[in-house]
């Protein structure tokens, strides 16, 4: 960790009473609930919360200094103009201290299962670091980068976006030396604007792998993006499912208990389910063997125990029925991916949905089309959870905003050998159905 008079000099901070400057924290918390004695605690701020307001209680558990934005009469502070650029700052001062291989992985879909994947396949040789769960925005990427140790020989990390420009901050703070594009589709549009916004959001990823020298996986079935890495001279490699790729698997079949496919010779089983999971399980293993040297045979067994993140297309079987649990996040390729896979299933097939968020003004066509597709695959099909109404009305579907409501009716269809999709975003918080009529999600 950096001394307290480094951690100064990173933020341009101003130190108020700080009496041992050489003194390391032993970490870095922004939660006061959190915090562990020796800690140095970042005050931040949002719209509905401000971290200065639980100082006192940091500092009653152990918190050597605190970094804020407010000028207070408190000692053992250190006082900068914005501290989340000041959390950024001094992760990327520590970030200096590693002369370590970084791979930062972005996309519209897949990151976290691509990085969980690559941090196994890195692990069967190398003490290799990953960030938790989707600790990959402005705030849980510094304090990912914060984690690592001197021990660690390489470090895989997300990167997640909604704004433009918070991509290259990321790699600022991160300084990769690969980076990995698992896909580019309709997401935050809110923020970002346009499809091709998004694209040029994500592609800042490319530009910093570009500038540092470093080497980029991209995914073939995006000819866009092979086509920007031509055109800018960057050192790239190429993964994809459908087309030629450097990494492209063969004699590939999807099943209800995972994919049966081959890569360059090697037999794999997949525990992960559909499409979107065998593209995200081959980016793994290519930037596992082609740039690690892991080797293929290894890294079989890695992929015949990878799991699914909670409520990220779990498949889950309970009194004869087959449950795709796909609650945690939702947008238009996510949702065909998820269609895709739900074809492999007995009918009668039943999708419950929640809505898409965050896609600005395409919102209606991509609800309409996400609809129609529901309704080709799925033999019912219910509408639930806030923000139902941005799908069309159909006749034949059910619209049931109210999700106790329409916990009951899917419970009075349900028939034996049923399967049943429950997929919407986030906010929808659509485990909830699952809890109601099965128990913990």
């Amino acid at each position: 960790m950096l001394s307290l008079d480094e951690i100064v000099r990173a933020s341009c901070g101003v130190p108020e009473d700080i009496n041992d400057p050489g003194l390391c924290p032993s970490g870095v918390s922004t939660d006061s609930r959190t915090i562990e004695q020796g800690e140095l605690f970042l005050a931040l701020a949002g719209p509905n919360f401000d971290g200065h307001d639980f100082l006192g209680q940091a500092f009653e558990k152990g918190a050597i200094a605190a970094v804020v934005s407010k000028d207070l009469p408190l000692a053992r502070t250190i006082r900068v103009a914005d501290t989340l650029k000041a959390l950024g700052d001094i992760a990327a001062a520590y970030r200096q201290k590693f002369d370590i291989p970084v791979i930062l992985i972005s996309g519209t879909n897949g990151k976290t299962t691509v990085k969980n994947i690559l941090r196994d396949l890195l692990s069967l040789r190398y003490k290799t670091y990953a960030n938790p769960g989707s600790f990959n925005n402005l705030v849980g990427l510094p304090l990912s980068v914060l984690e690592i140790t001197e021990e660690n020989e390489l470090a895989v990390l997300e990167a997640g976006i909604s704004e433009k420009g918070e991509m290259e901050r990321l790699c600022e703070i991160s300084r990769p030396s690969h980076g990995l594009l698992t896909n580019i589709g309709p997401s935050h549009l809110e923020g970002l604007g346009t499809l091709q916004e998004v694209f040029e959001a994500k592609w800042e990823l490319a530009q910093a792998i570009g500038s540092l020298k470093g080497t980029l996986y991209v995914n073939a079935d995006y000819p866009e993006l092979l086509k920007r890495a031509r055109e800018e001279k960057i050192r790239y490699r190429t993964f994809g499912v459908q087309a030629k790729a450097e990494f492209t698997p063969t004699d590939v079949h999807y099943g209800m208990d995972g994919t049966e496919f081959e890569l360059k010779g090697e037999e794999f089983h997949l525990l992960l389910l559909g499409a979107g999971n065998l593209c995200n399980a081959v980016a793994a293993l290519a930037v596992a063997s082609g740039e690690f040297d892991i080797p293929l045979s290894e890294a079989t067994q890695v992929l015949a125990e990878a799991k699914p993140e909670r409520w990220r297309l779990e498949h889950r079987k309970v009194g004869g029925l087959h449950l795709l649990i796909d609650s945690y996040n939702a947008n238009p390729v996510s949702m065909r991916e998820a269609f895709g896979l739900l074809t492999v299933f007995p009918s009668p097939r039943i999708a419950v949905l929640g809505a898409m968020l965050e896609l600005g003004d395409e919102s209606e066509r991509y609800h309409h089309e996400i609809l129609e597709l529901a309704r080709e695959t799925a033999d019912l099909v219910i509408i639930t959870g806030p923000h139902c109404e941005l799908y069309p009305r159909h006749e034949g579907v059910l619209f049931i905003p109210d999700k106790q409501k329409a916990a009951d009716e899917l419970h009075k269809r349900l028939v034996p050998g049923a399967s049943v999709l429950i997929k919407g975003s986030r906010y929808c918080a659509l485990e909830d159905i699952v809890s109601e009529l099965w128990g913990s999600a």
